[in-house]
């Protein structure tokens, strides 16, 4: 099993489903609900996509997504 798929199963089993929304993703990216709405609003970040793809539907964040986003900005370090 590779990191994506370990983070994404980890998430997984916390949440149970397949996406988060933001206050879940902001918990465990580890910043506010601000900072997740200015990256989106910026167009950086974590990729997300719109409940029922309605330019006003509930954000949500696919797990692998989120595990992904975390895996491929880790600093590495000497």
């Amino acid at each position: 099993m590779n990191e994506y798929e370990v983070l994404s199963k980890l998430l997984f089993e916390k949440f149970g489903k397949i996406t988060m929304d933001e206050d879940e993703t902001a918990q465990v990216v580890g910043c506010s609900d601000k900072s997740l709405q200015n990256d989106r609003a910026e167009a950086i970040g974590i990729p997300y996509t719109r409940r029922n793809g309605k330019e006003r539907g509930q954000v949500i964040y696919l797990i692998t997504t989120v595990a992904k986003h975390l895996i491929d900005n880790k600093i590495k370090t000497i």
